[in-house]
């Protein structure tokens, strides 16, 4: 991984000699590389295939707010010509420039040529992406475990070896890396990416320290990887002091390493504006952003031109305060939701399982105490449908699919009453679970 230093003595990580074979392979496409340029004065563009905005049905589309002020939000026919039309493969220019705004504001990173963000359709697919730029089929990857199913998914499918990176109540285990690198066979290659959820993570609940966040950066440096920090759960943070909350791997790495590049940073607008309008952004240096707009490109084009456009609209009325704003409101209903759900695992599963309360998010991590023969697949997938109450074993979150007795608890949308009573049909479980056992024995 090569490096230039800058005026100010601070060293811009490149990252291209981390780069995948196959994302060598991906050329520009040959329209979509041309479209910034039908921008420049006196230009006659003869490229795009555009369809003429003369024949869309749409004159209007109005959106009102939730709020006593009633505010509406209304793309006119000249705003919506633009917003029912193909764009660009990274994004829509103005949306992409609030994010780097907001970055600035959030993280606290510098305007500079080094970095950049581009948009997809949902930080699930600039994950995928990703990837694919720094990893070919069957290369080793650090996974922060218990881990988000949706990445081991295609991890799995794509053949690489998934490397679990156990984590504890304090979040990811910088000491477990080290051990990894440490041990790592000479002969073969090692892993050039960490994926981590390190706030609120899913399925945990558990959110990474500062002190962790620093030693996990200087392996980084050390061992020569990147790390891939997704961030849905950013915004659904429970610590009220905002100085208390561990700032992100973005915002530390200069601090720690006197250097930047090694992050690649996903925020979703799925948990604080919309999950069905499937919008995320990425951050991370220019090289690595212009490869995952090559692949959007030549696969799907473009994000949604139409949902960029009515989230457009949304923050310029906010502006930065007032986003901010909603997300706090939005971490404030989740934080009573995990109240009341704690308090229903207090009534009904104290002595039979035991859980950490979550420090973001939306879930539940739970350990039953069950009989040695027995799993939570194993339970959920036949006495608990019978019993009435669905929840992901623990399983499913192990990136090498070893079995365990946890659960993922989710309390992002049940009410209370129905909190309780899964709880009280989960420890229902428990107990049939030990009479069976004693029974068979």
């Amino acid at each position: 991984m090569g490096s230039i230093r800058d005026a100010l003595d601070e060293i811009v990580v490149d990252p291209t000699p981390l780069f995948s074979k196959r994302v060598q392979q991906w050329a520009p496409g040959a329209i979509r590389s041309l479209l910034p340029l039908e921008s420049l004065p006196g230009m006659i563009s003869l490229v795009a295939g555009k369809p003429n905005p003369e024949t869309f049905p749409f004159s209007k589309i109005s959106i009102s707010l939730k709020g006593s002020n009633e505010n509406t939000i209304v793309l006119e026919e000249k705003t919506l010509r633009d917003a029912l039309q193909y764009d660009l493969p990274g994004g829509n220019a103005e949306l992409i420039k609030w994010f780097k705004g907001l970055q600035k504001r959030v993280h606290g990173i510098l305007e500079t040529n080094d970095w950049a963000c581009c948009v997809g359709n949902g930080s699930q697919e600039l994950i995928h992406r990703a990837f694919q730029v720094f990893t070919d089929p069957g290369d080793p990857v650090l996974l922060e475990t218990p881990a988000y199913p949706g990445v081991v998914g295609f991890l799995r499918a794509d053949g690489h070896q998934l490397v679990e990176i156990s984590s504890d109540a304090d979040g990811l285990d910088p000491s477990n890396i080290e051990k990894v690198f440490s041990n790592w066979p000479k002969n073969r290659r090692r892993p050039r990416i960490l994926y981590t959820v390190p706030t609120g993570s899913n399925p945990t609940g558990r959110s990474c320290k500062e002190s962790r966040k620093a030693e996990i950066l200087r392996l980084a440096k050390r061992f020569n990887f990147v790390i891939f920090e997704d961030d849905a759960y950013y915004f659904i943070n429970f610590e009220e002091v905002s100085t208390k909350r561990a700032r992100s791997y973005l915002a530390l790495e200069k601090e720690v390493n006197r250097e930047t590049g090694r992050v690649i940073r996903f925020d979703s607008l799925s948990k604080t504006i919309s999950s069905g309008m499937r919008l995320g952004f990425l951050t991370g240096p220019s090289p690595a952003v212009q490869k995952v707009i090559k692949i959007t490109e030549n696969i799907n084009l473009q994000p949604s031109t139409t949902t960029q456009f009515l989230v457009l609209s949304l923050f310029r009325h906010w502006e930065y305060p007032g986003f901010l704003k909603h997300c706090a409101k939005a971490a404030e209903v989740y934080r009573r939701k995990r109240d009341a759900f704690a308090a229903a695992a207090e009534r009904h599963l104290k002595g039979k399982a035991t859980w950490e309360v979550p420090t973001a998010g939306m879930f539940f991590w739970i350990t039953l105490q069950l009989p040695p023969c027995i799993d939570s697949f194993d339970l959920l997938s036949t006495k608990g449908r019978e019993s009435g109450v669905l929840a992901i074993p623990g399983v499913a979150f192990m990136p090498n699919g070893q079995k365990t007795c946890q659960l993922r608890a989710s309390y992002s949308l049940i009410a209370e009453a129905e909190m309780d009573e899964a709880c009280r049909r989960i420890a229902d479980l428990v107990d049939d679970s030990w009479r069976s056992d004693v029974e068979l024995n």
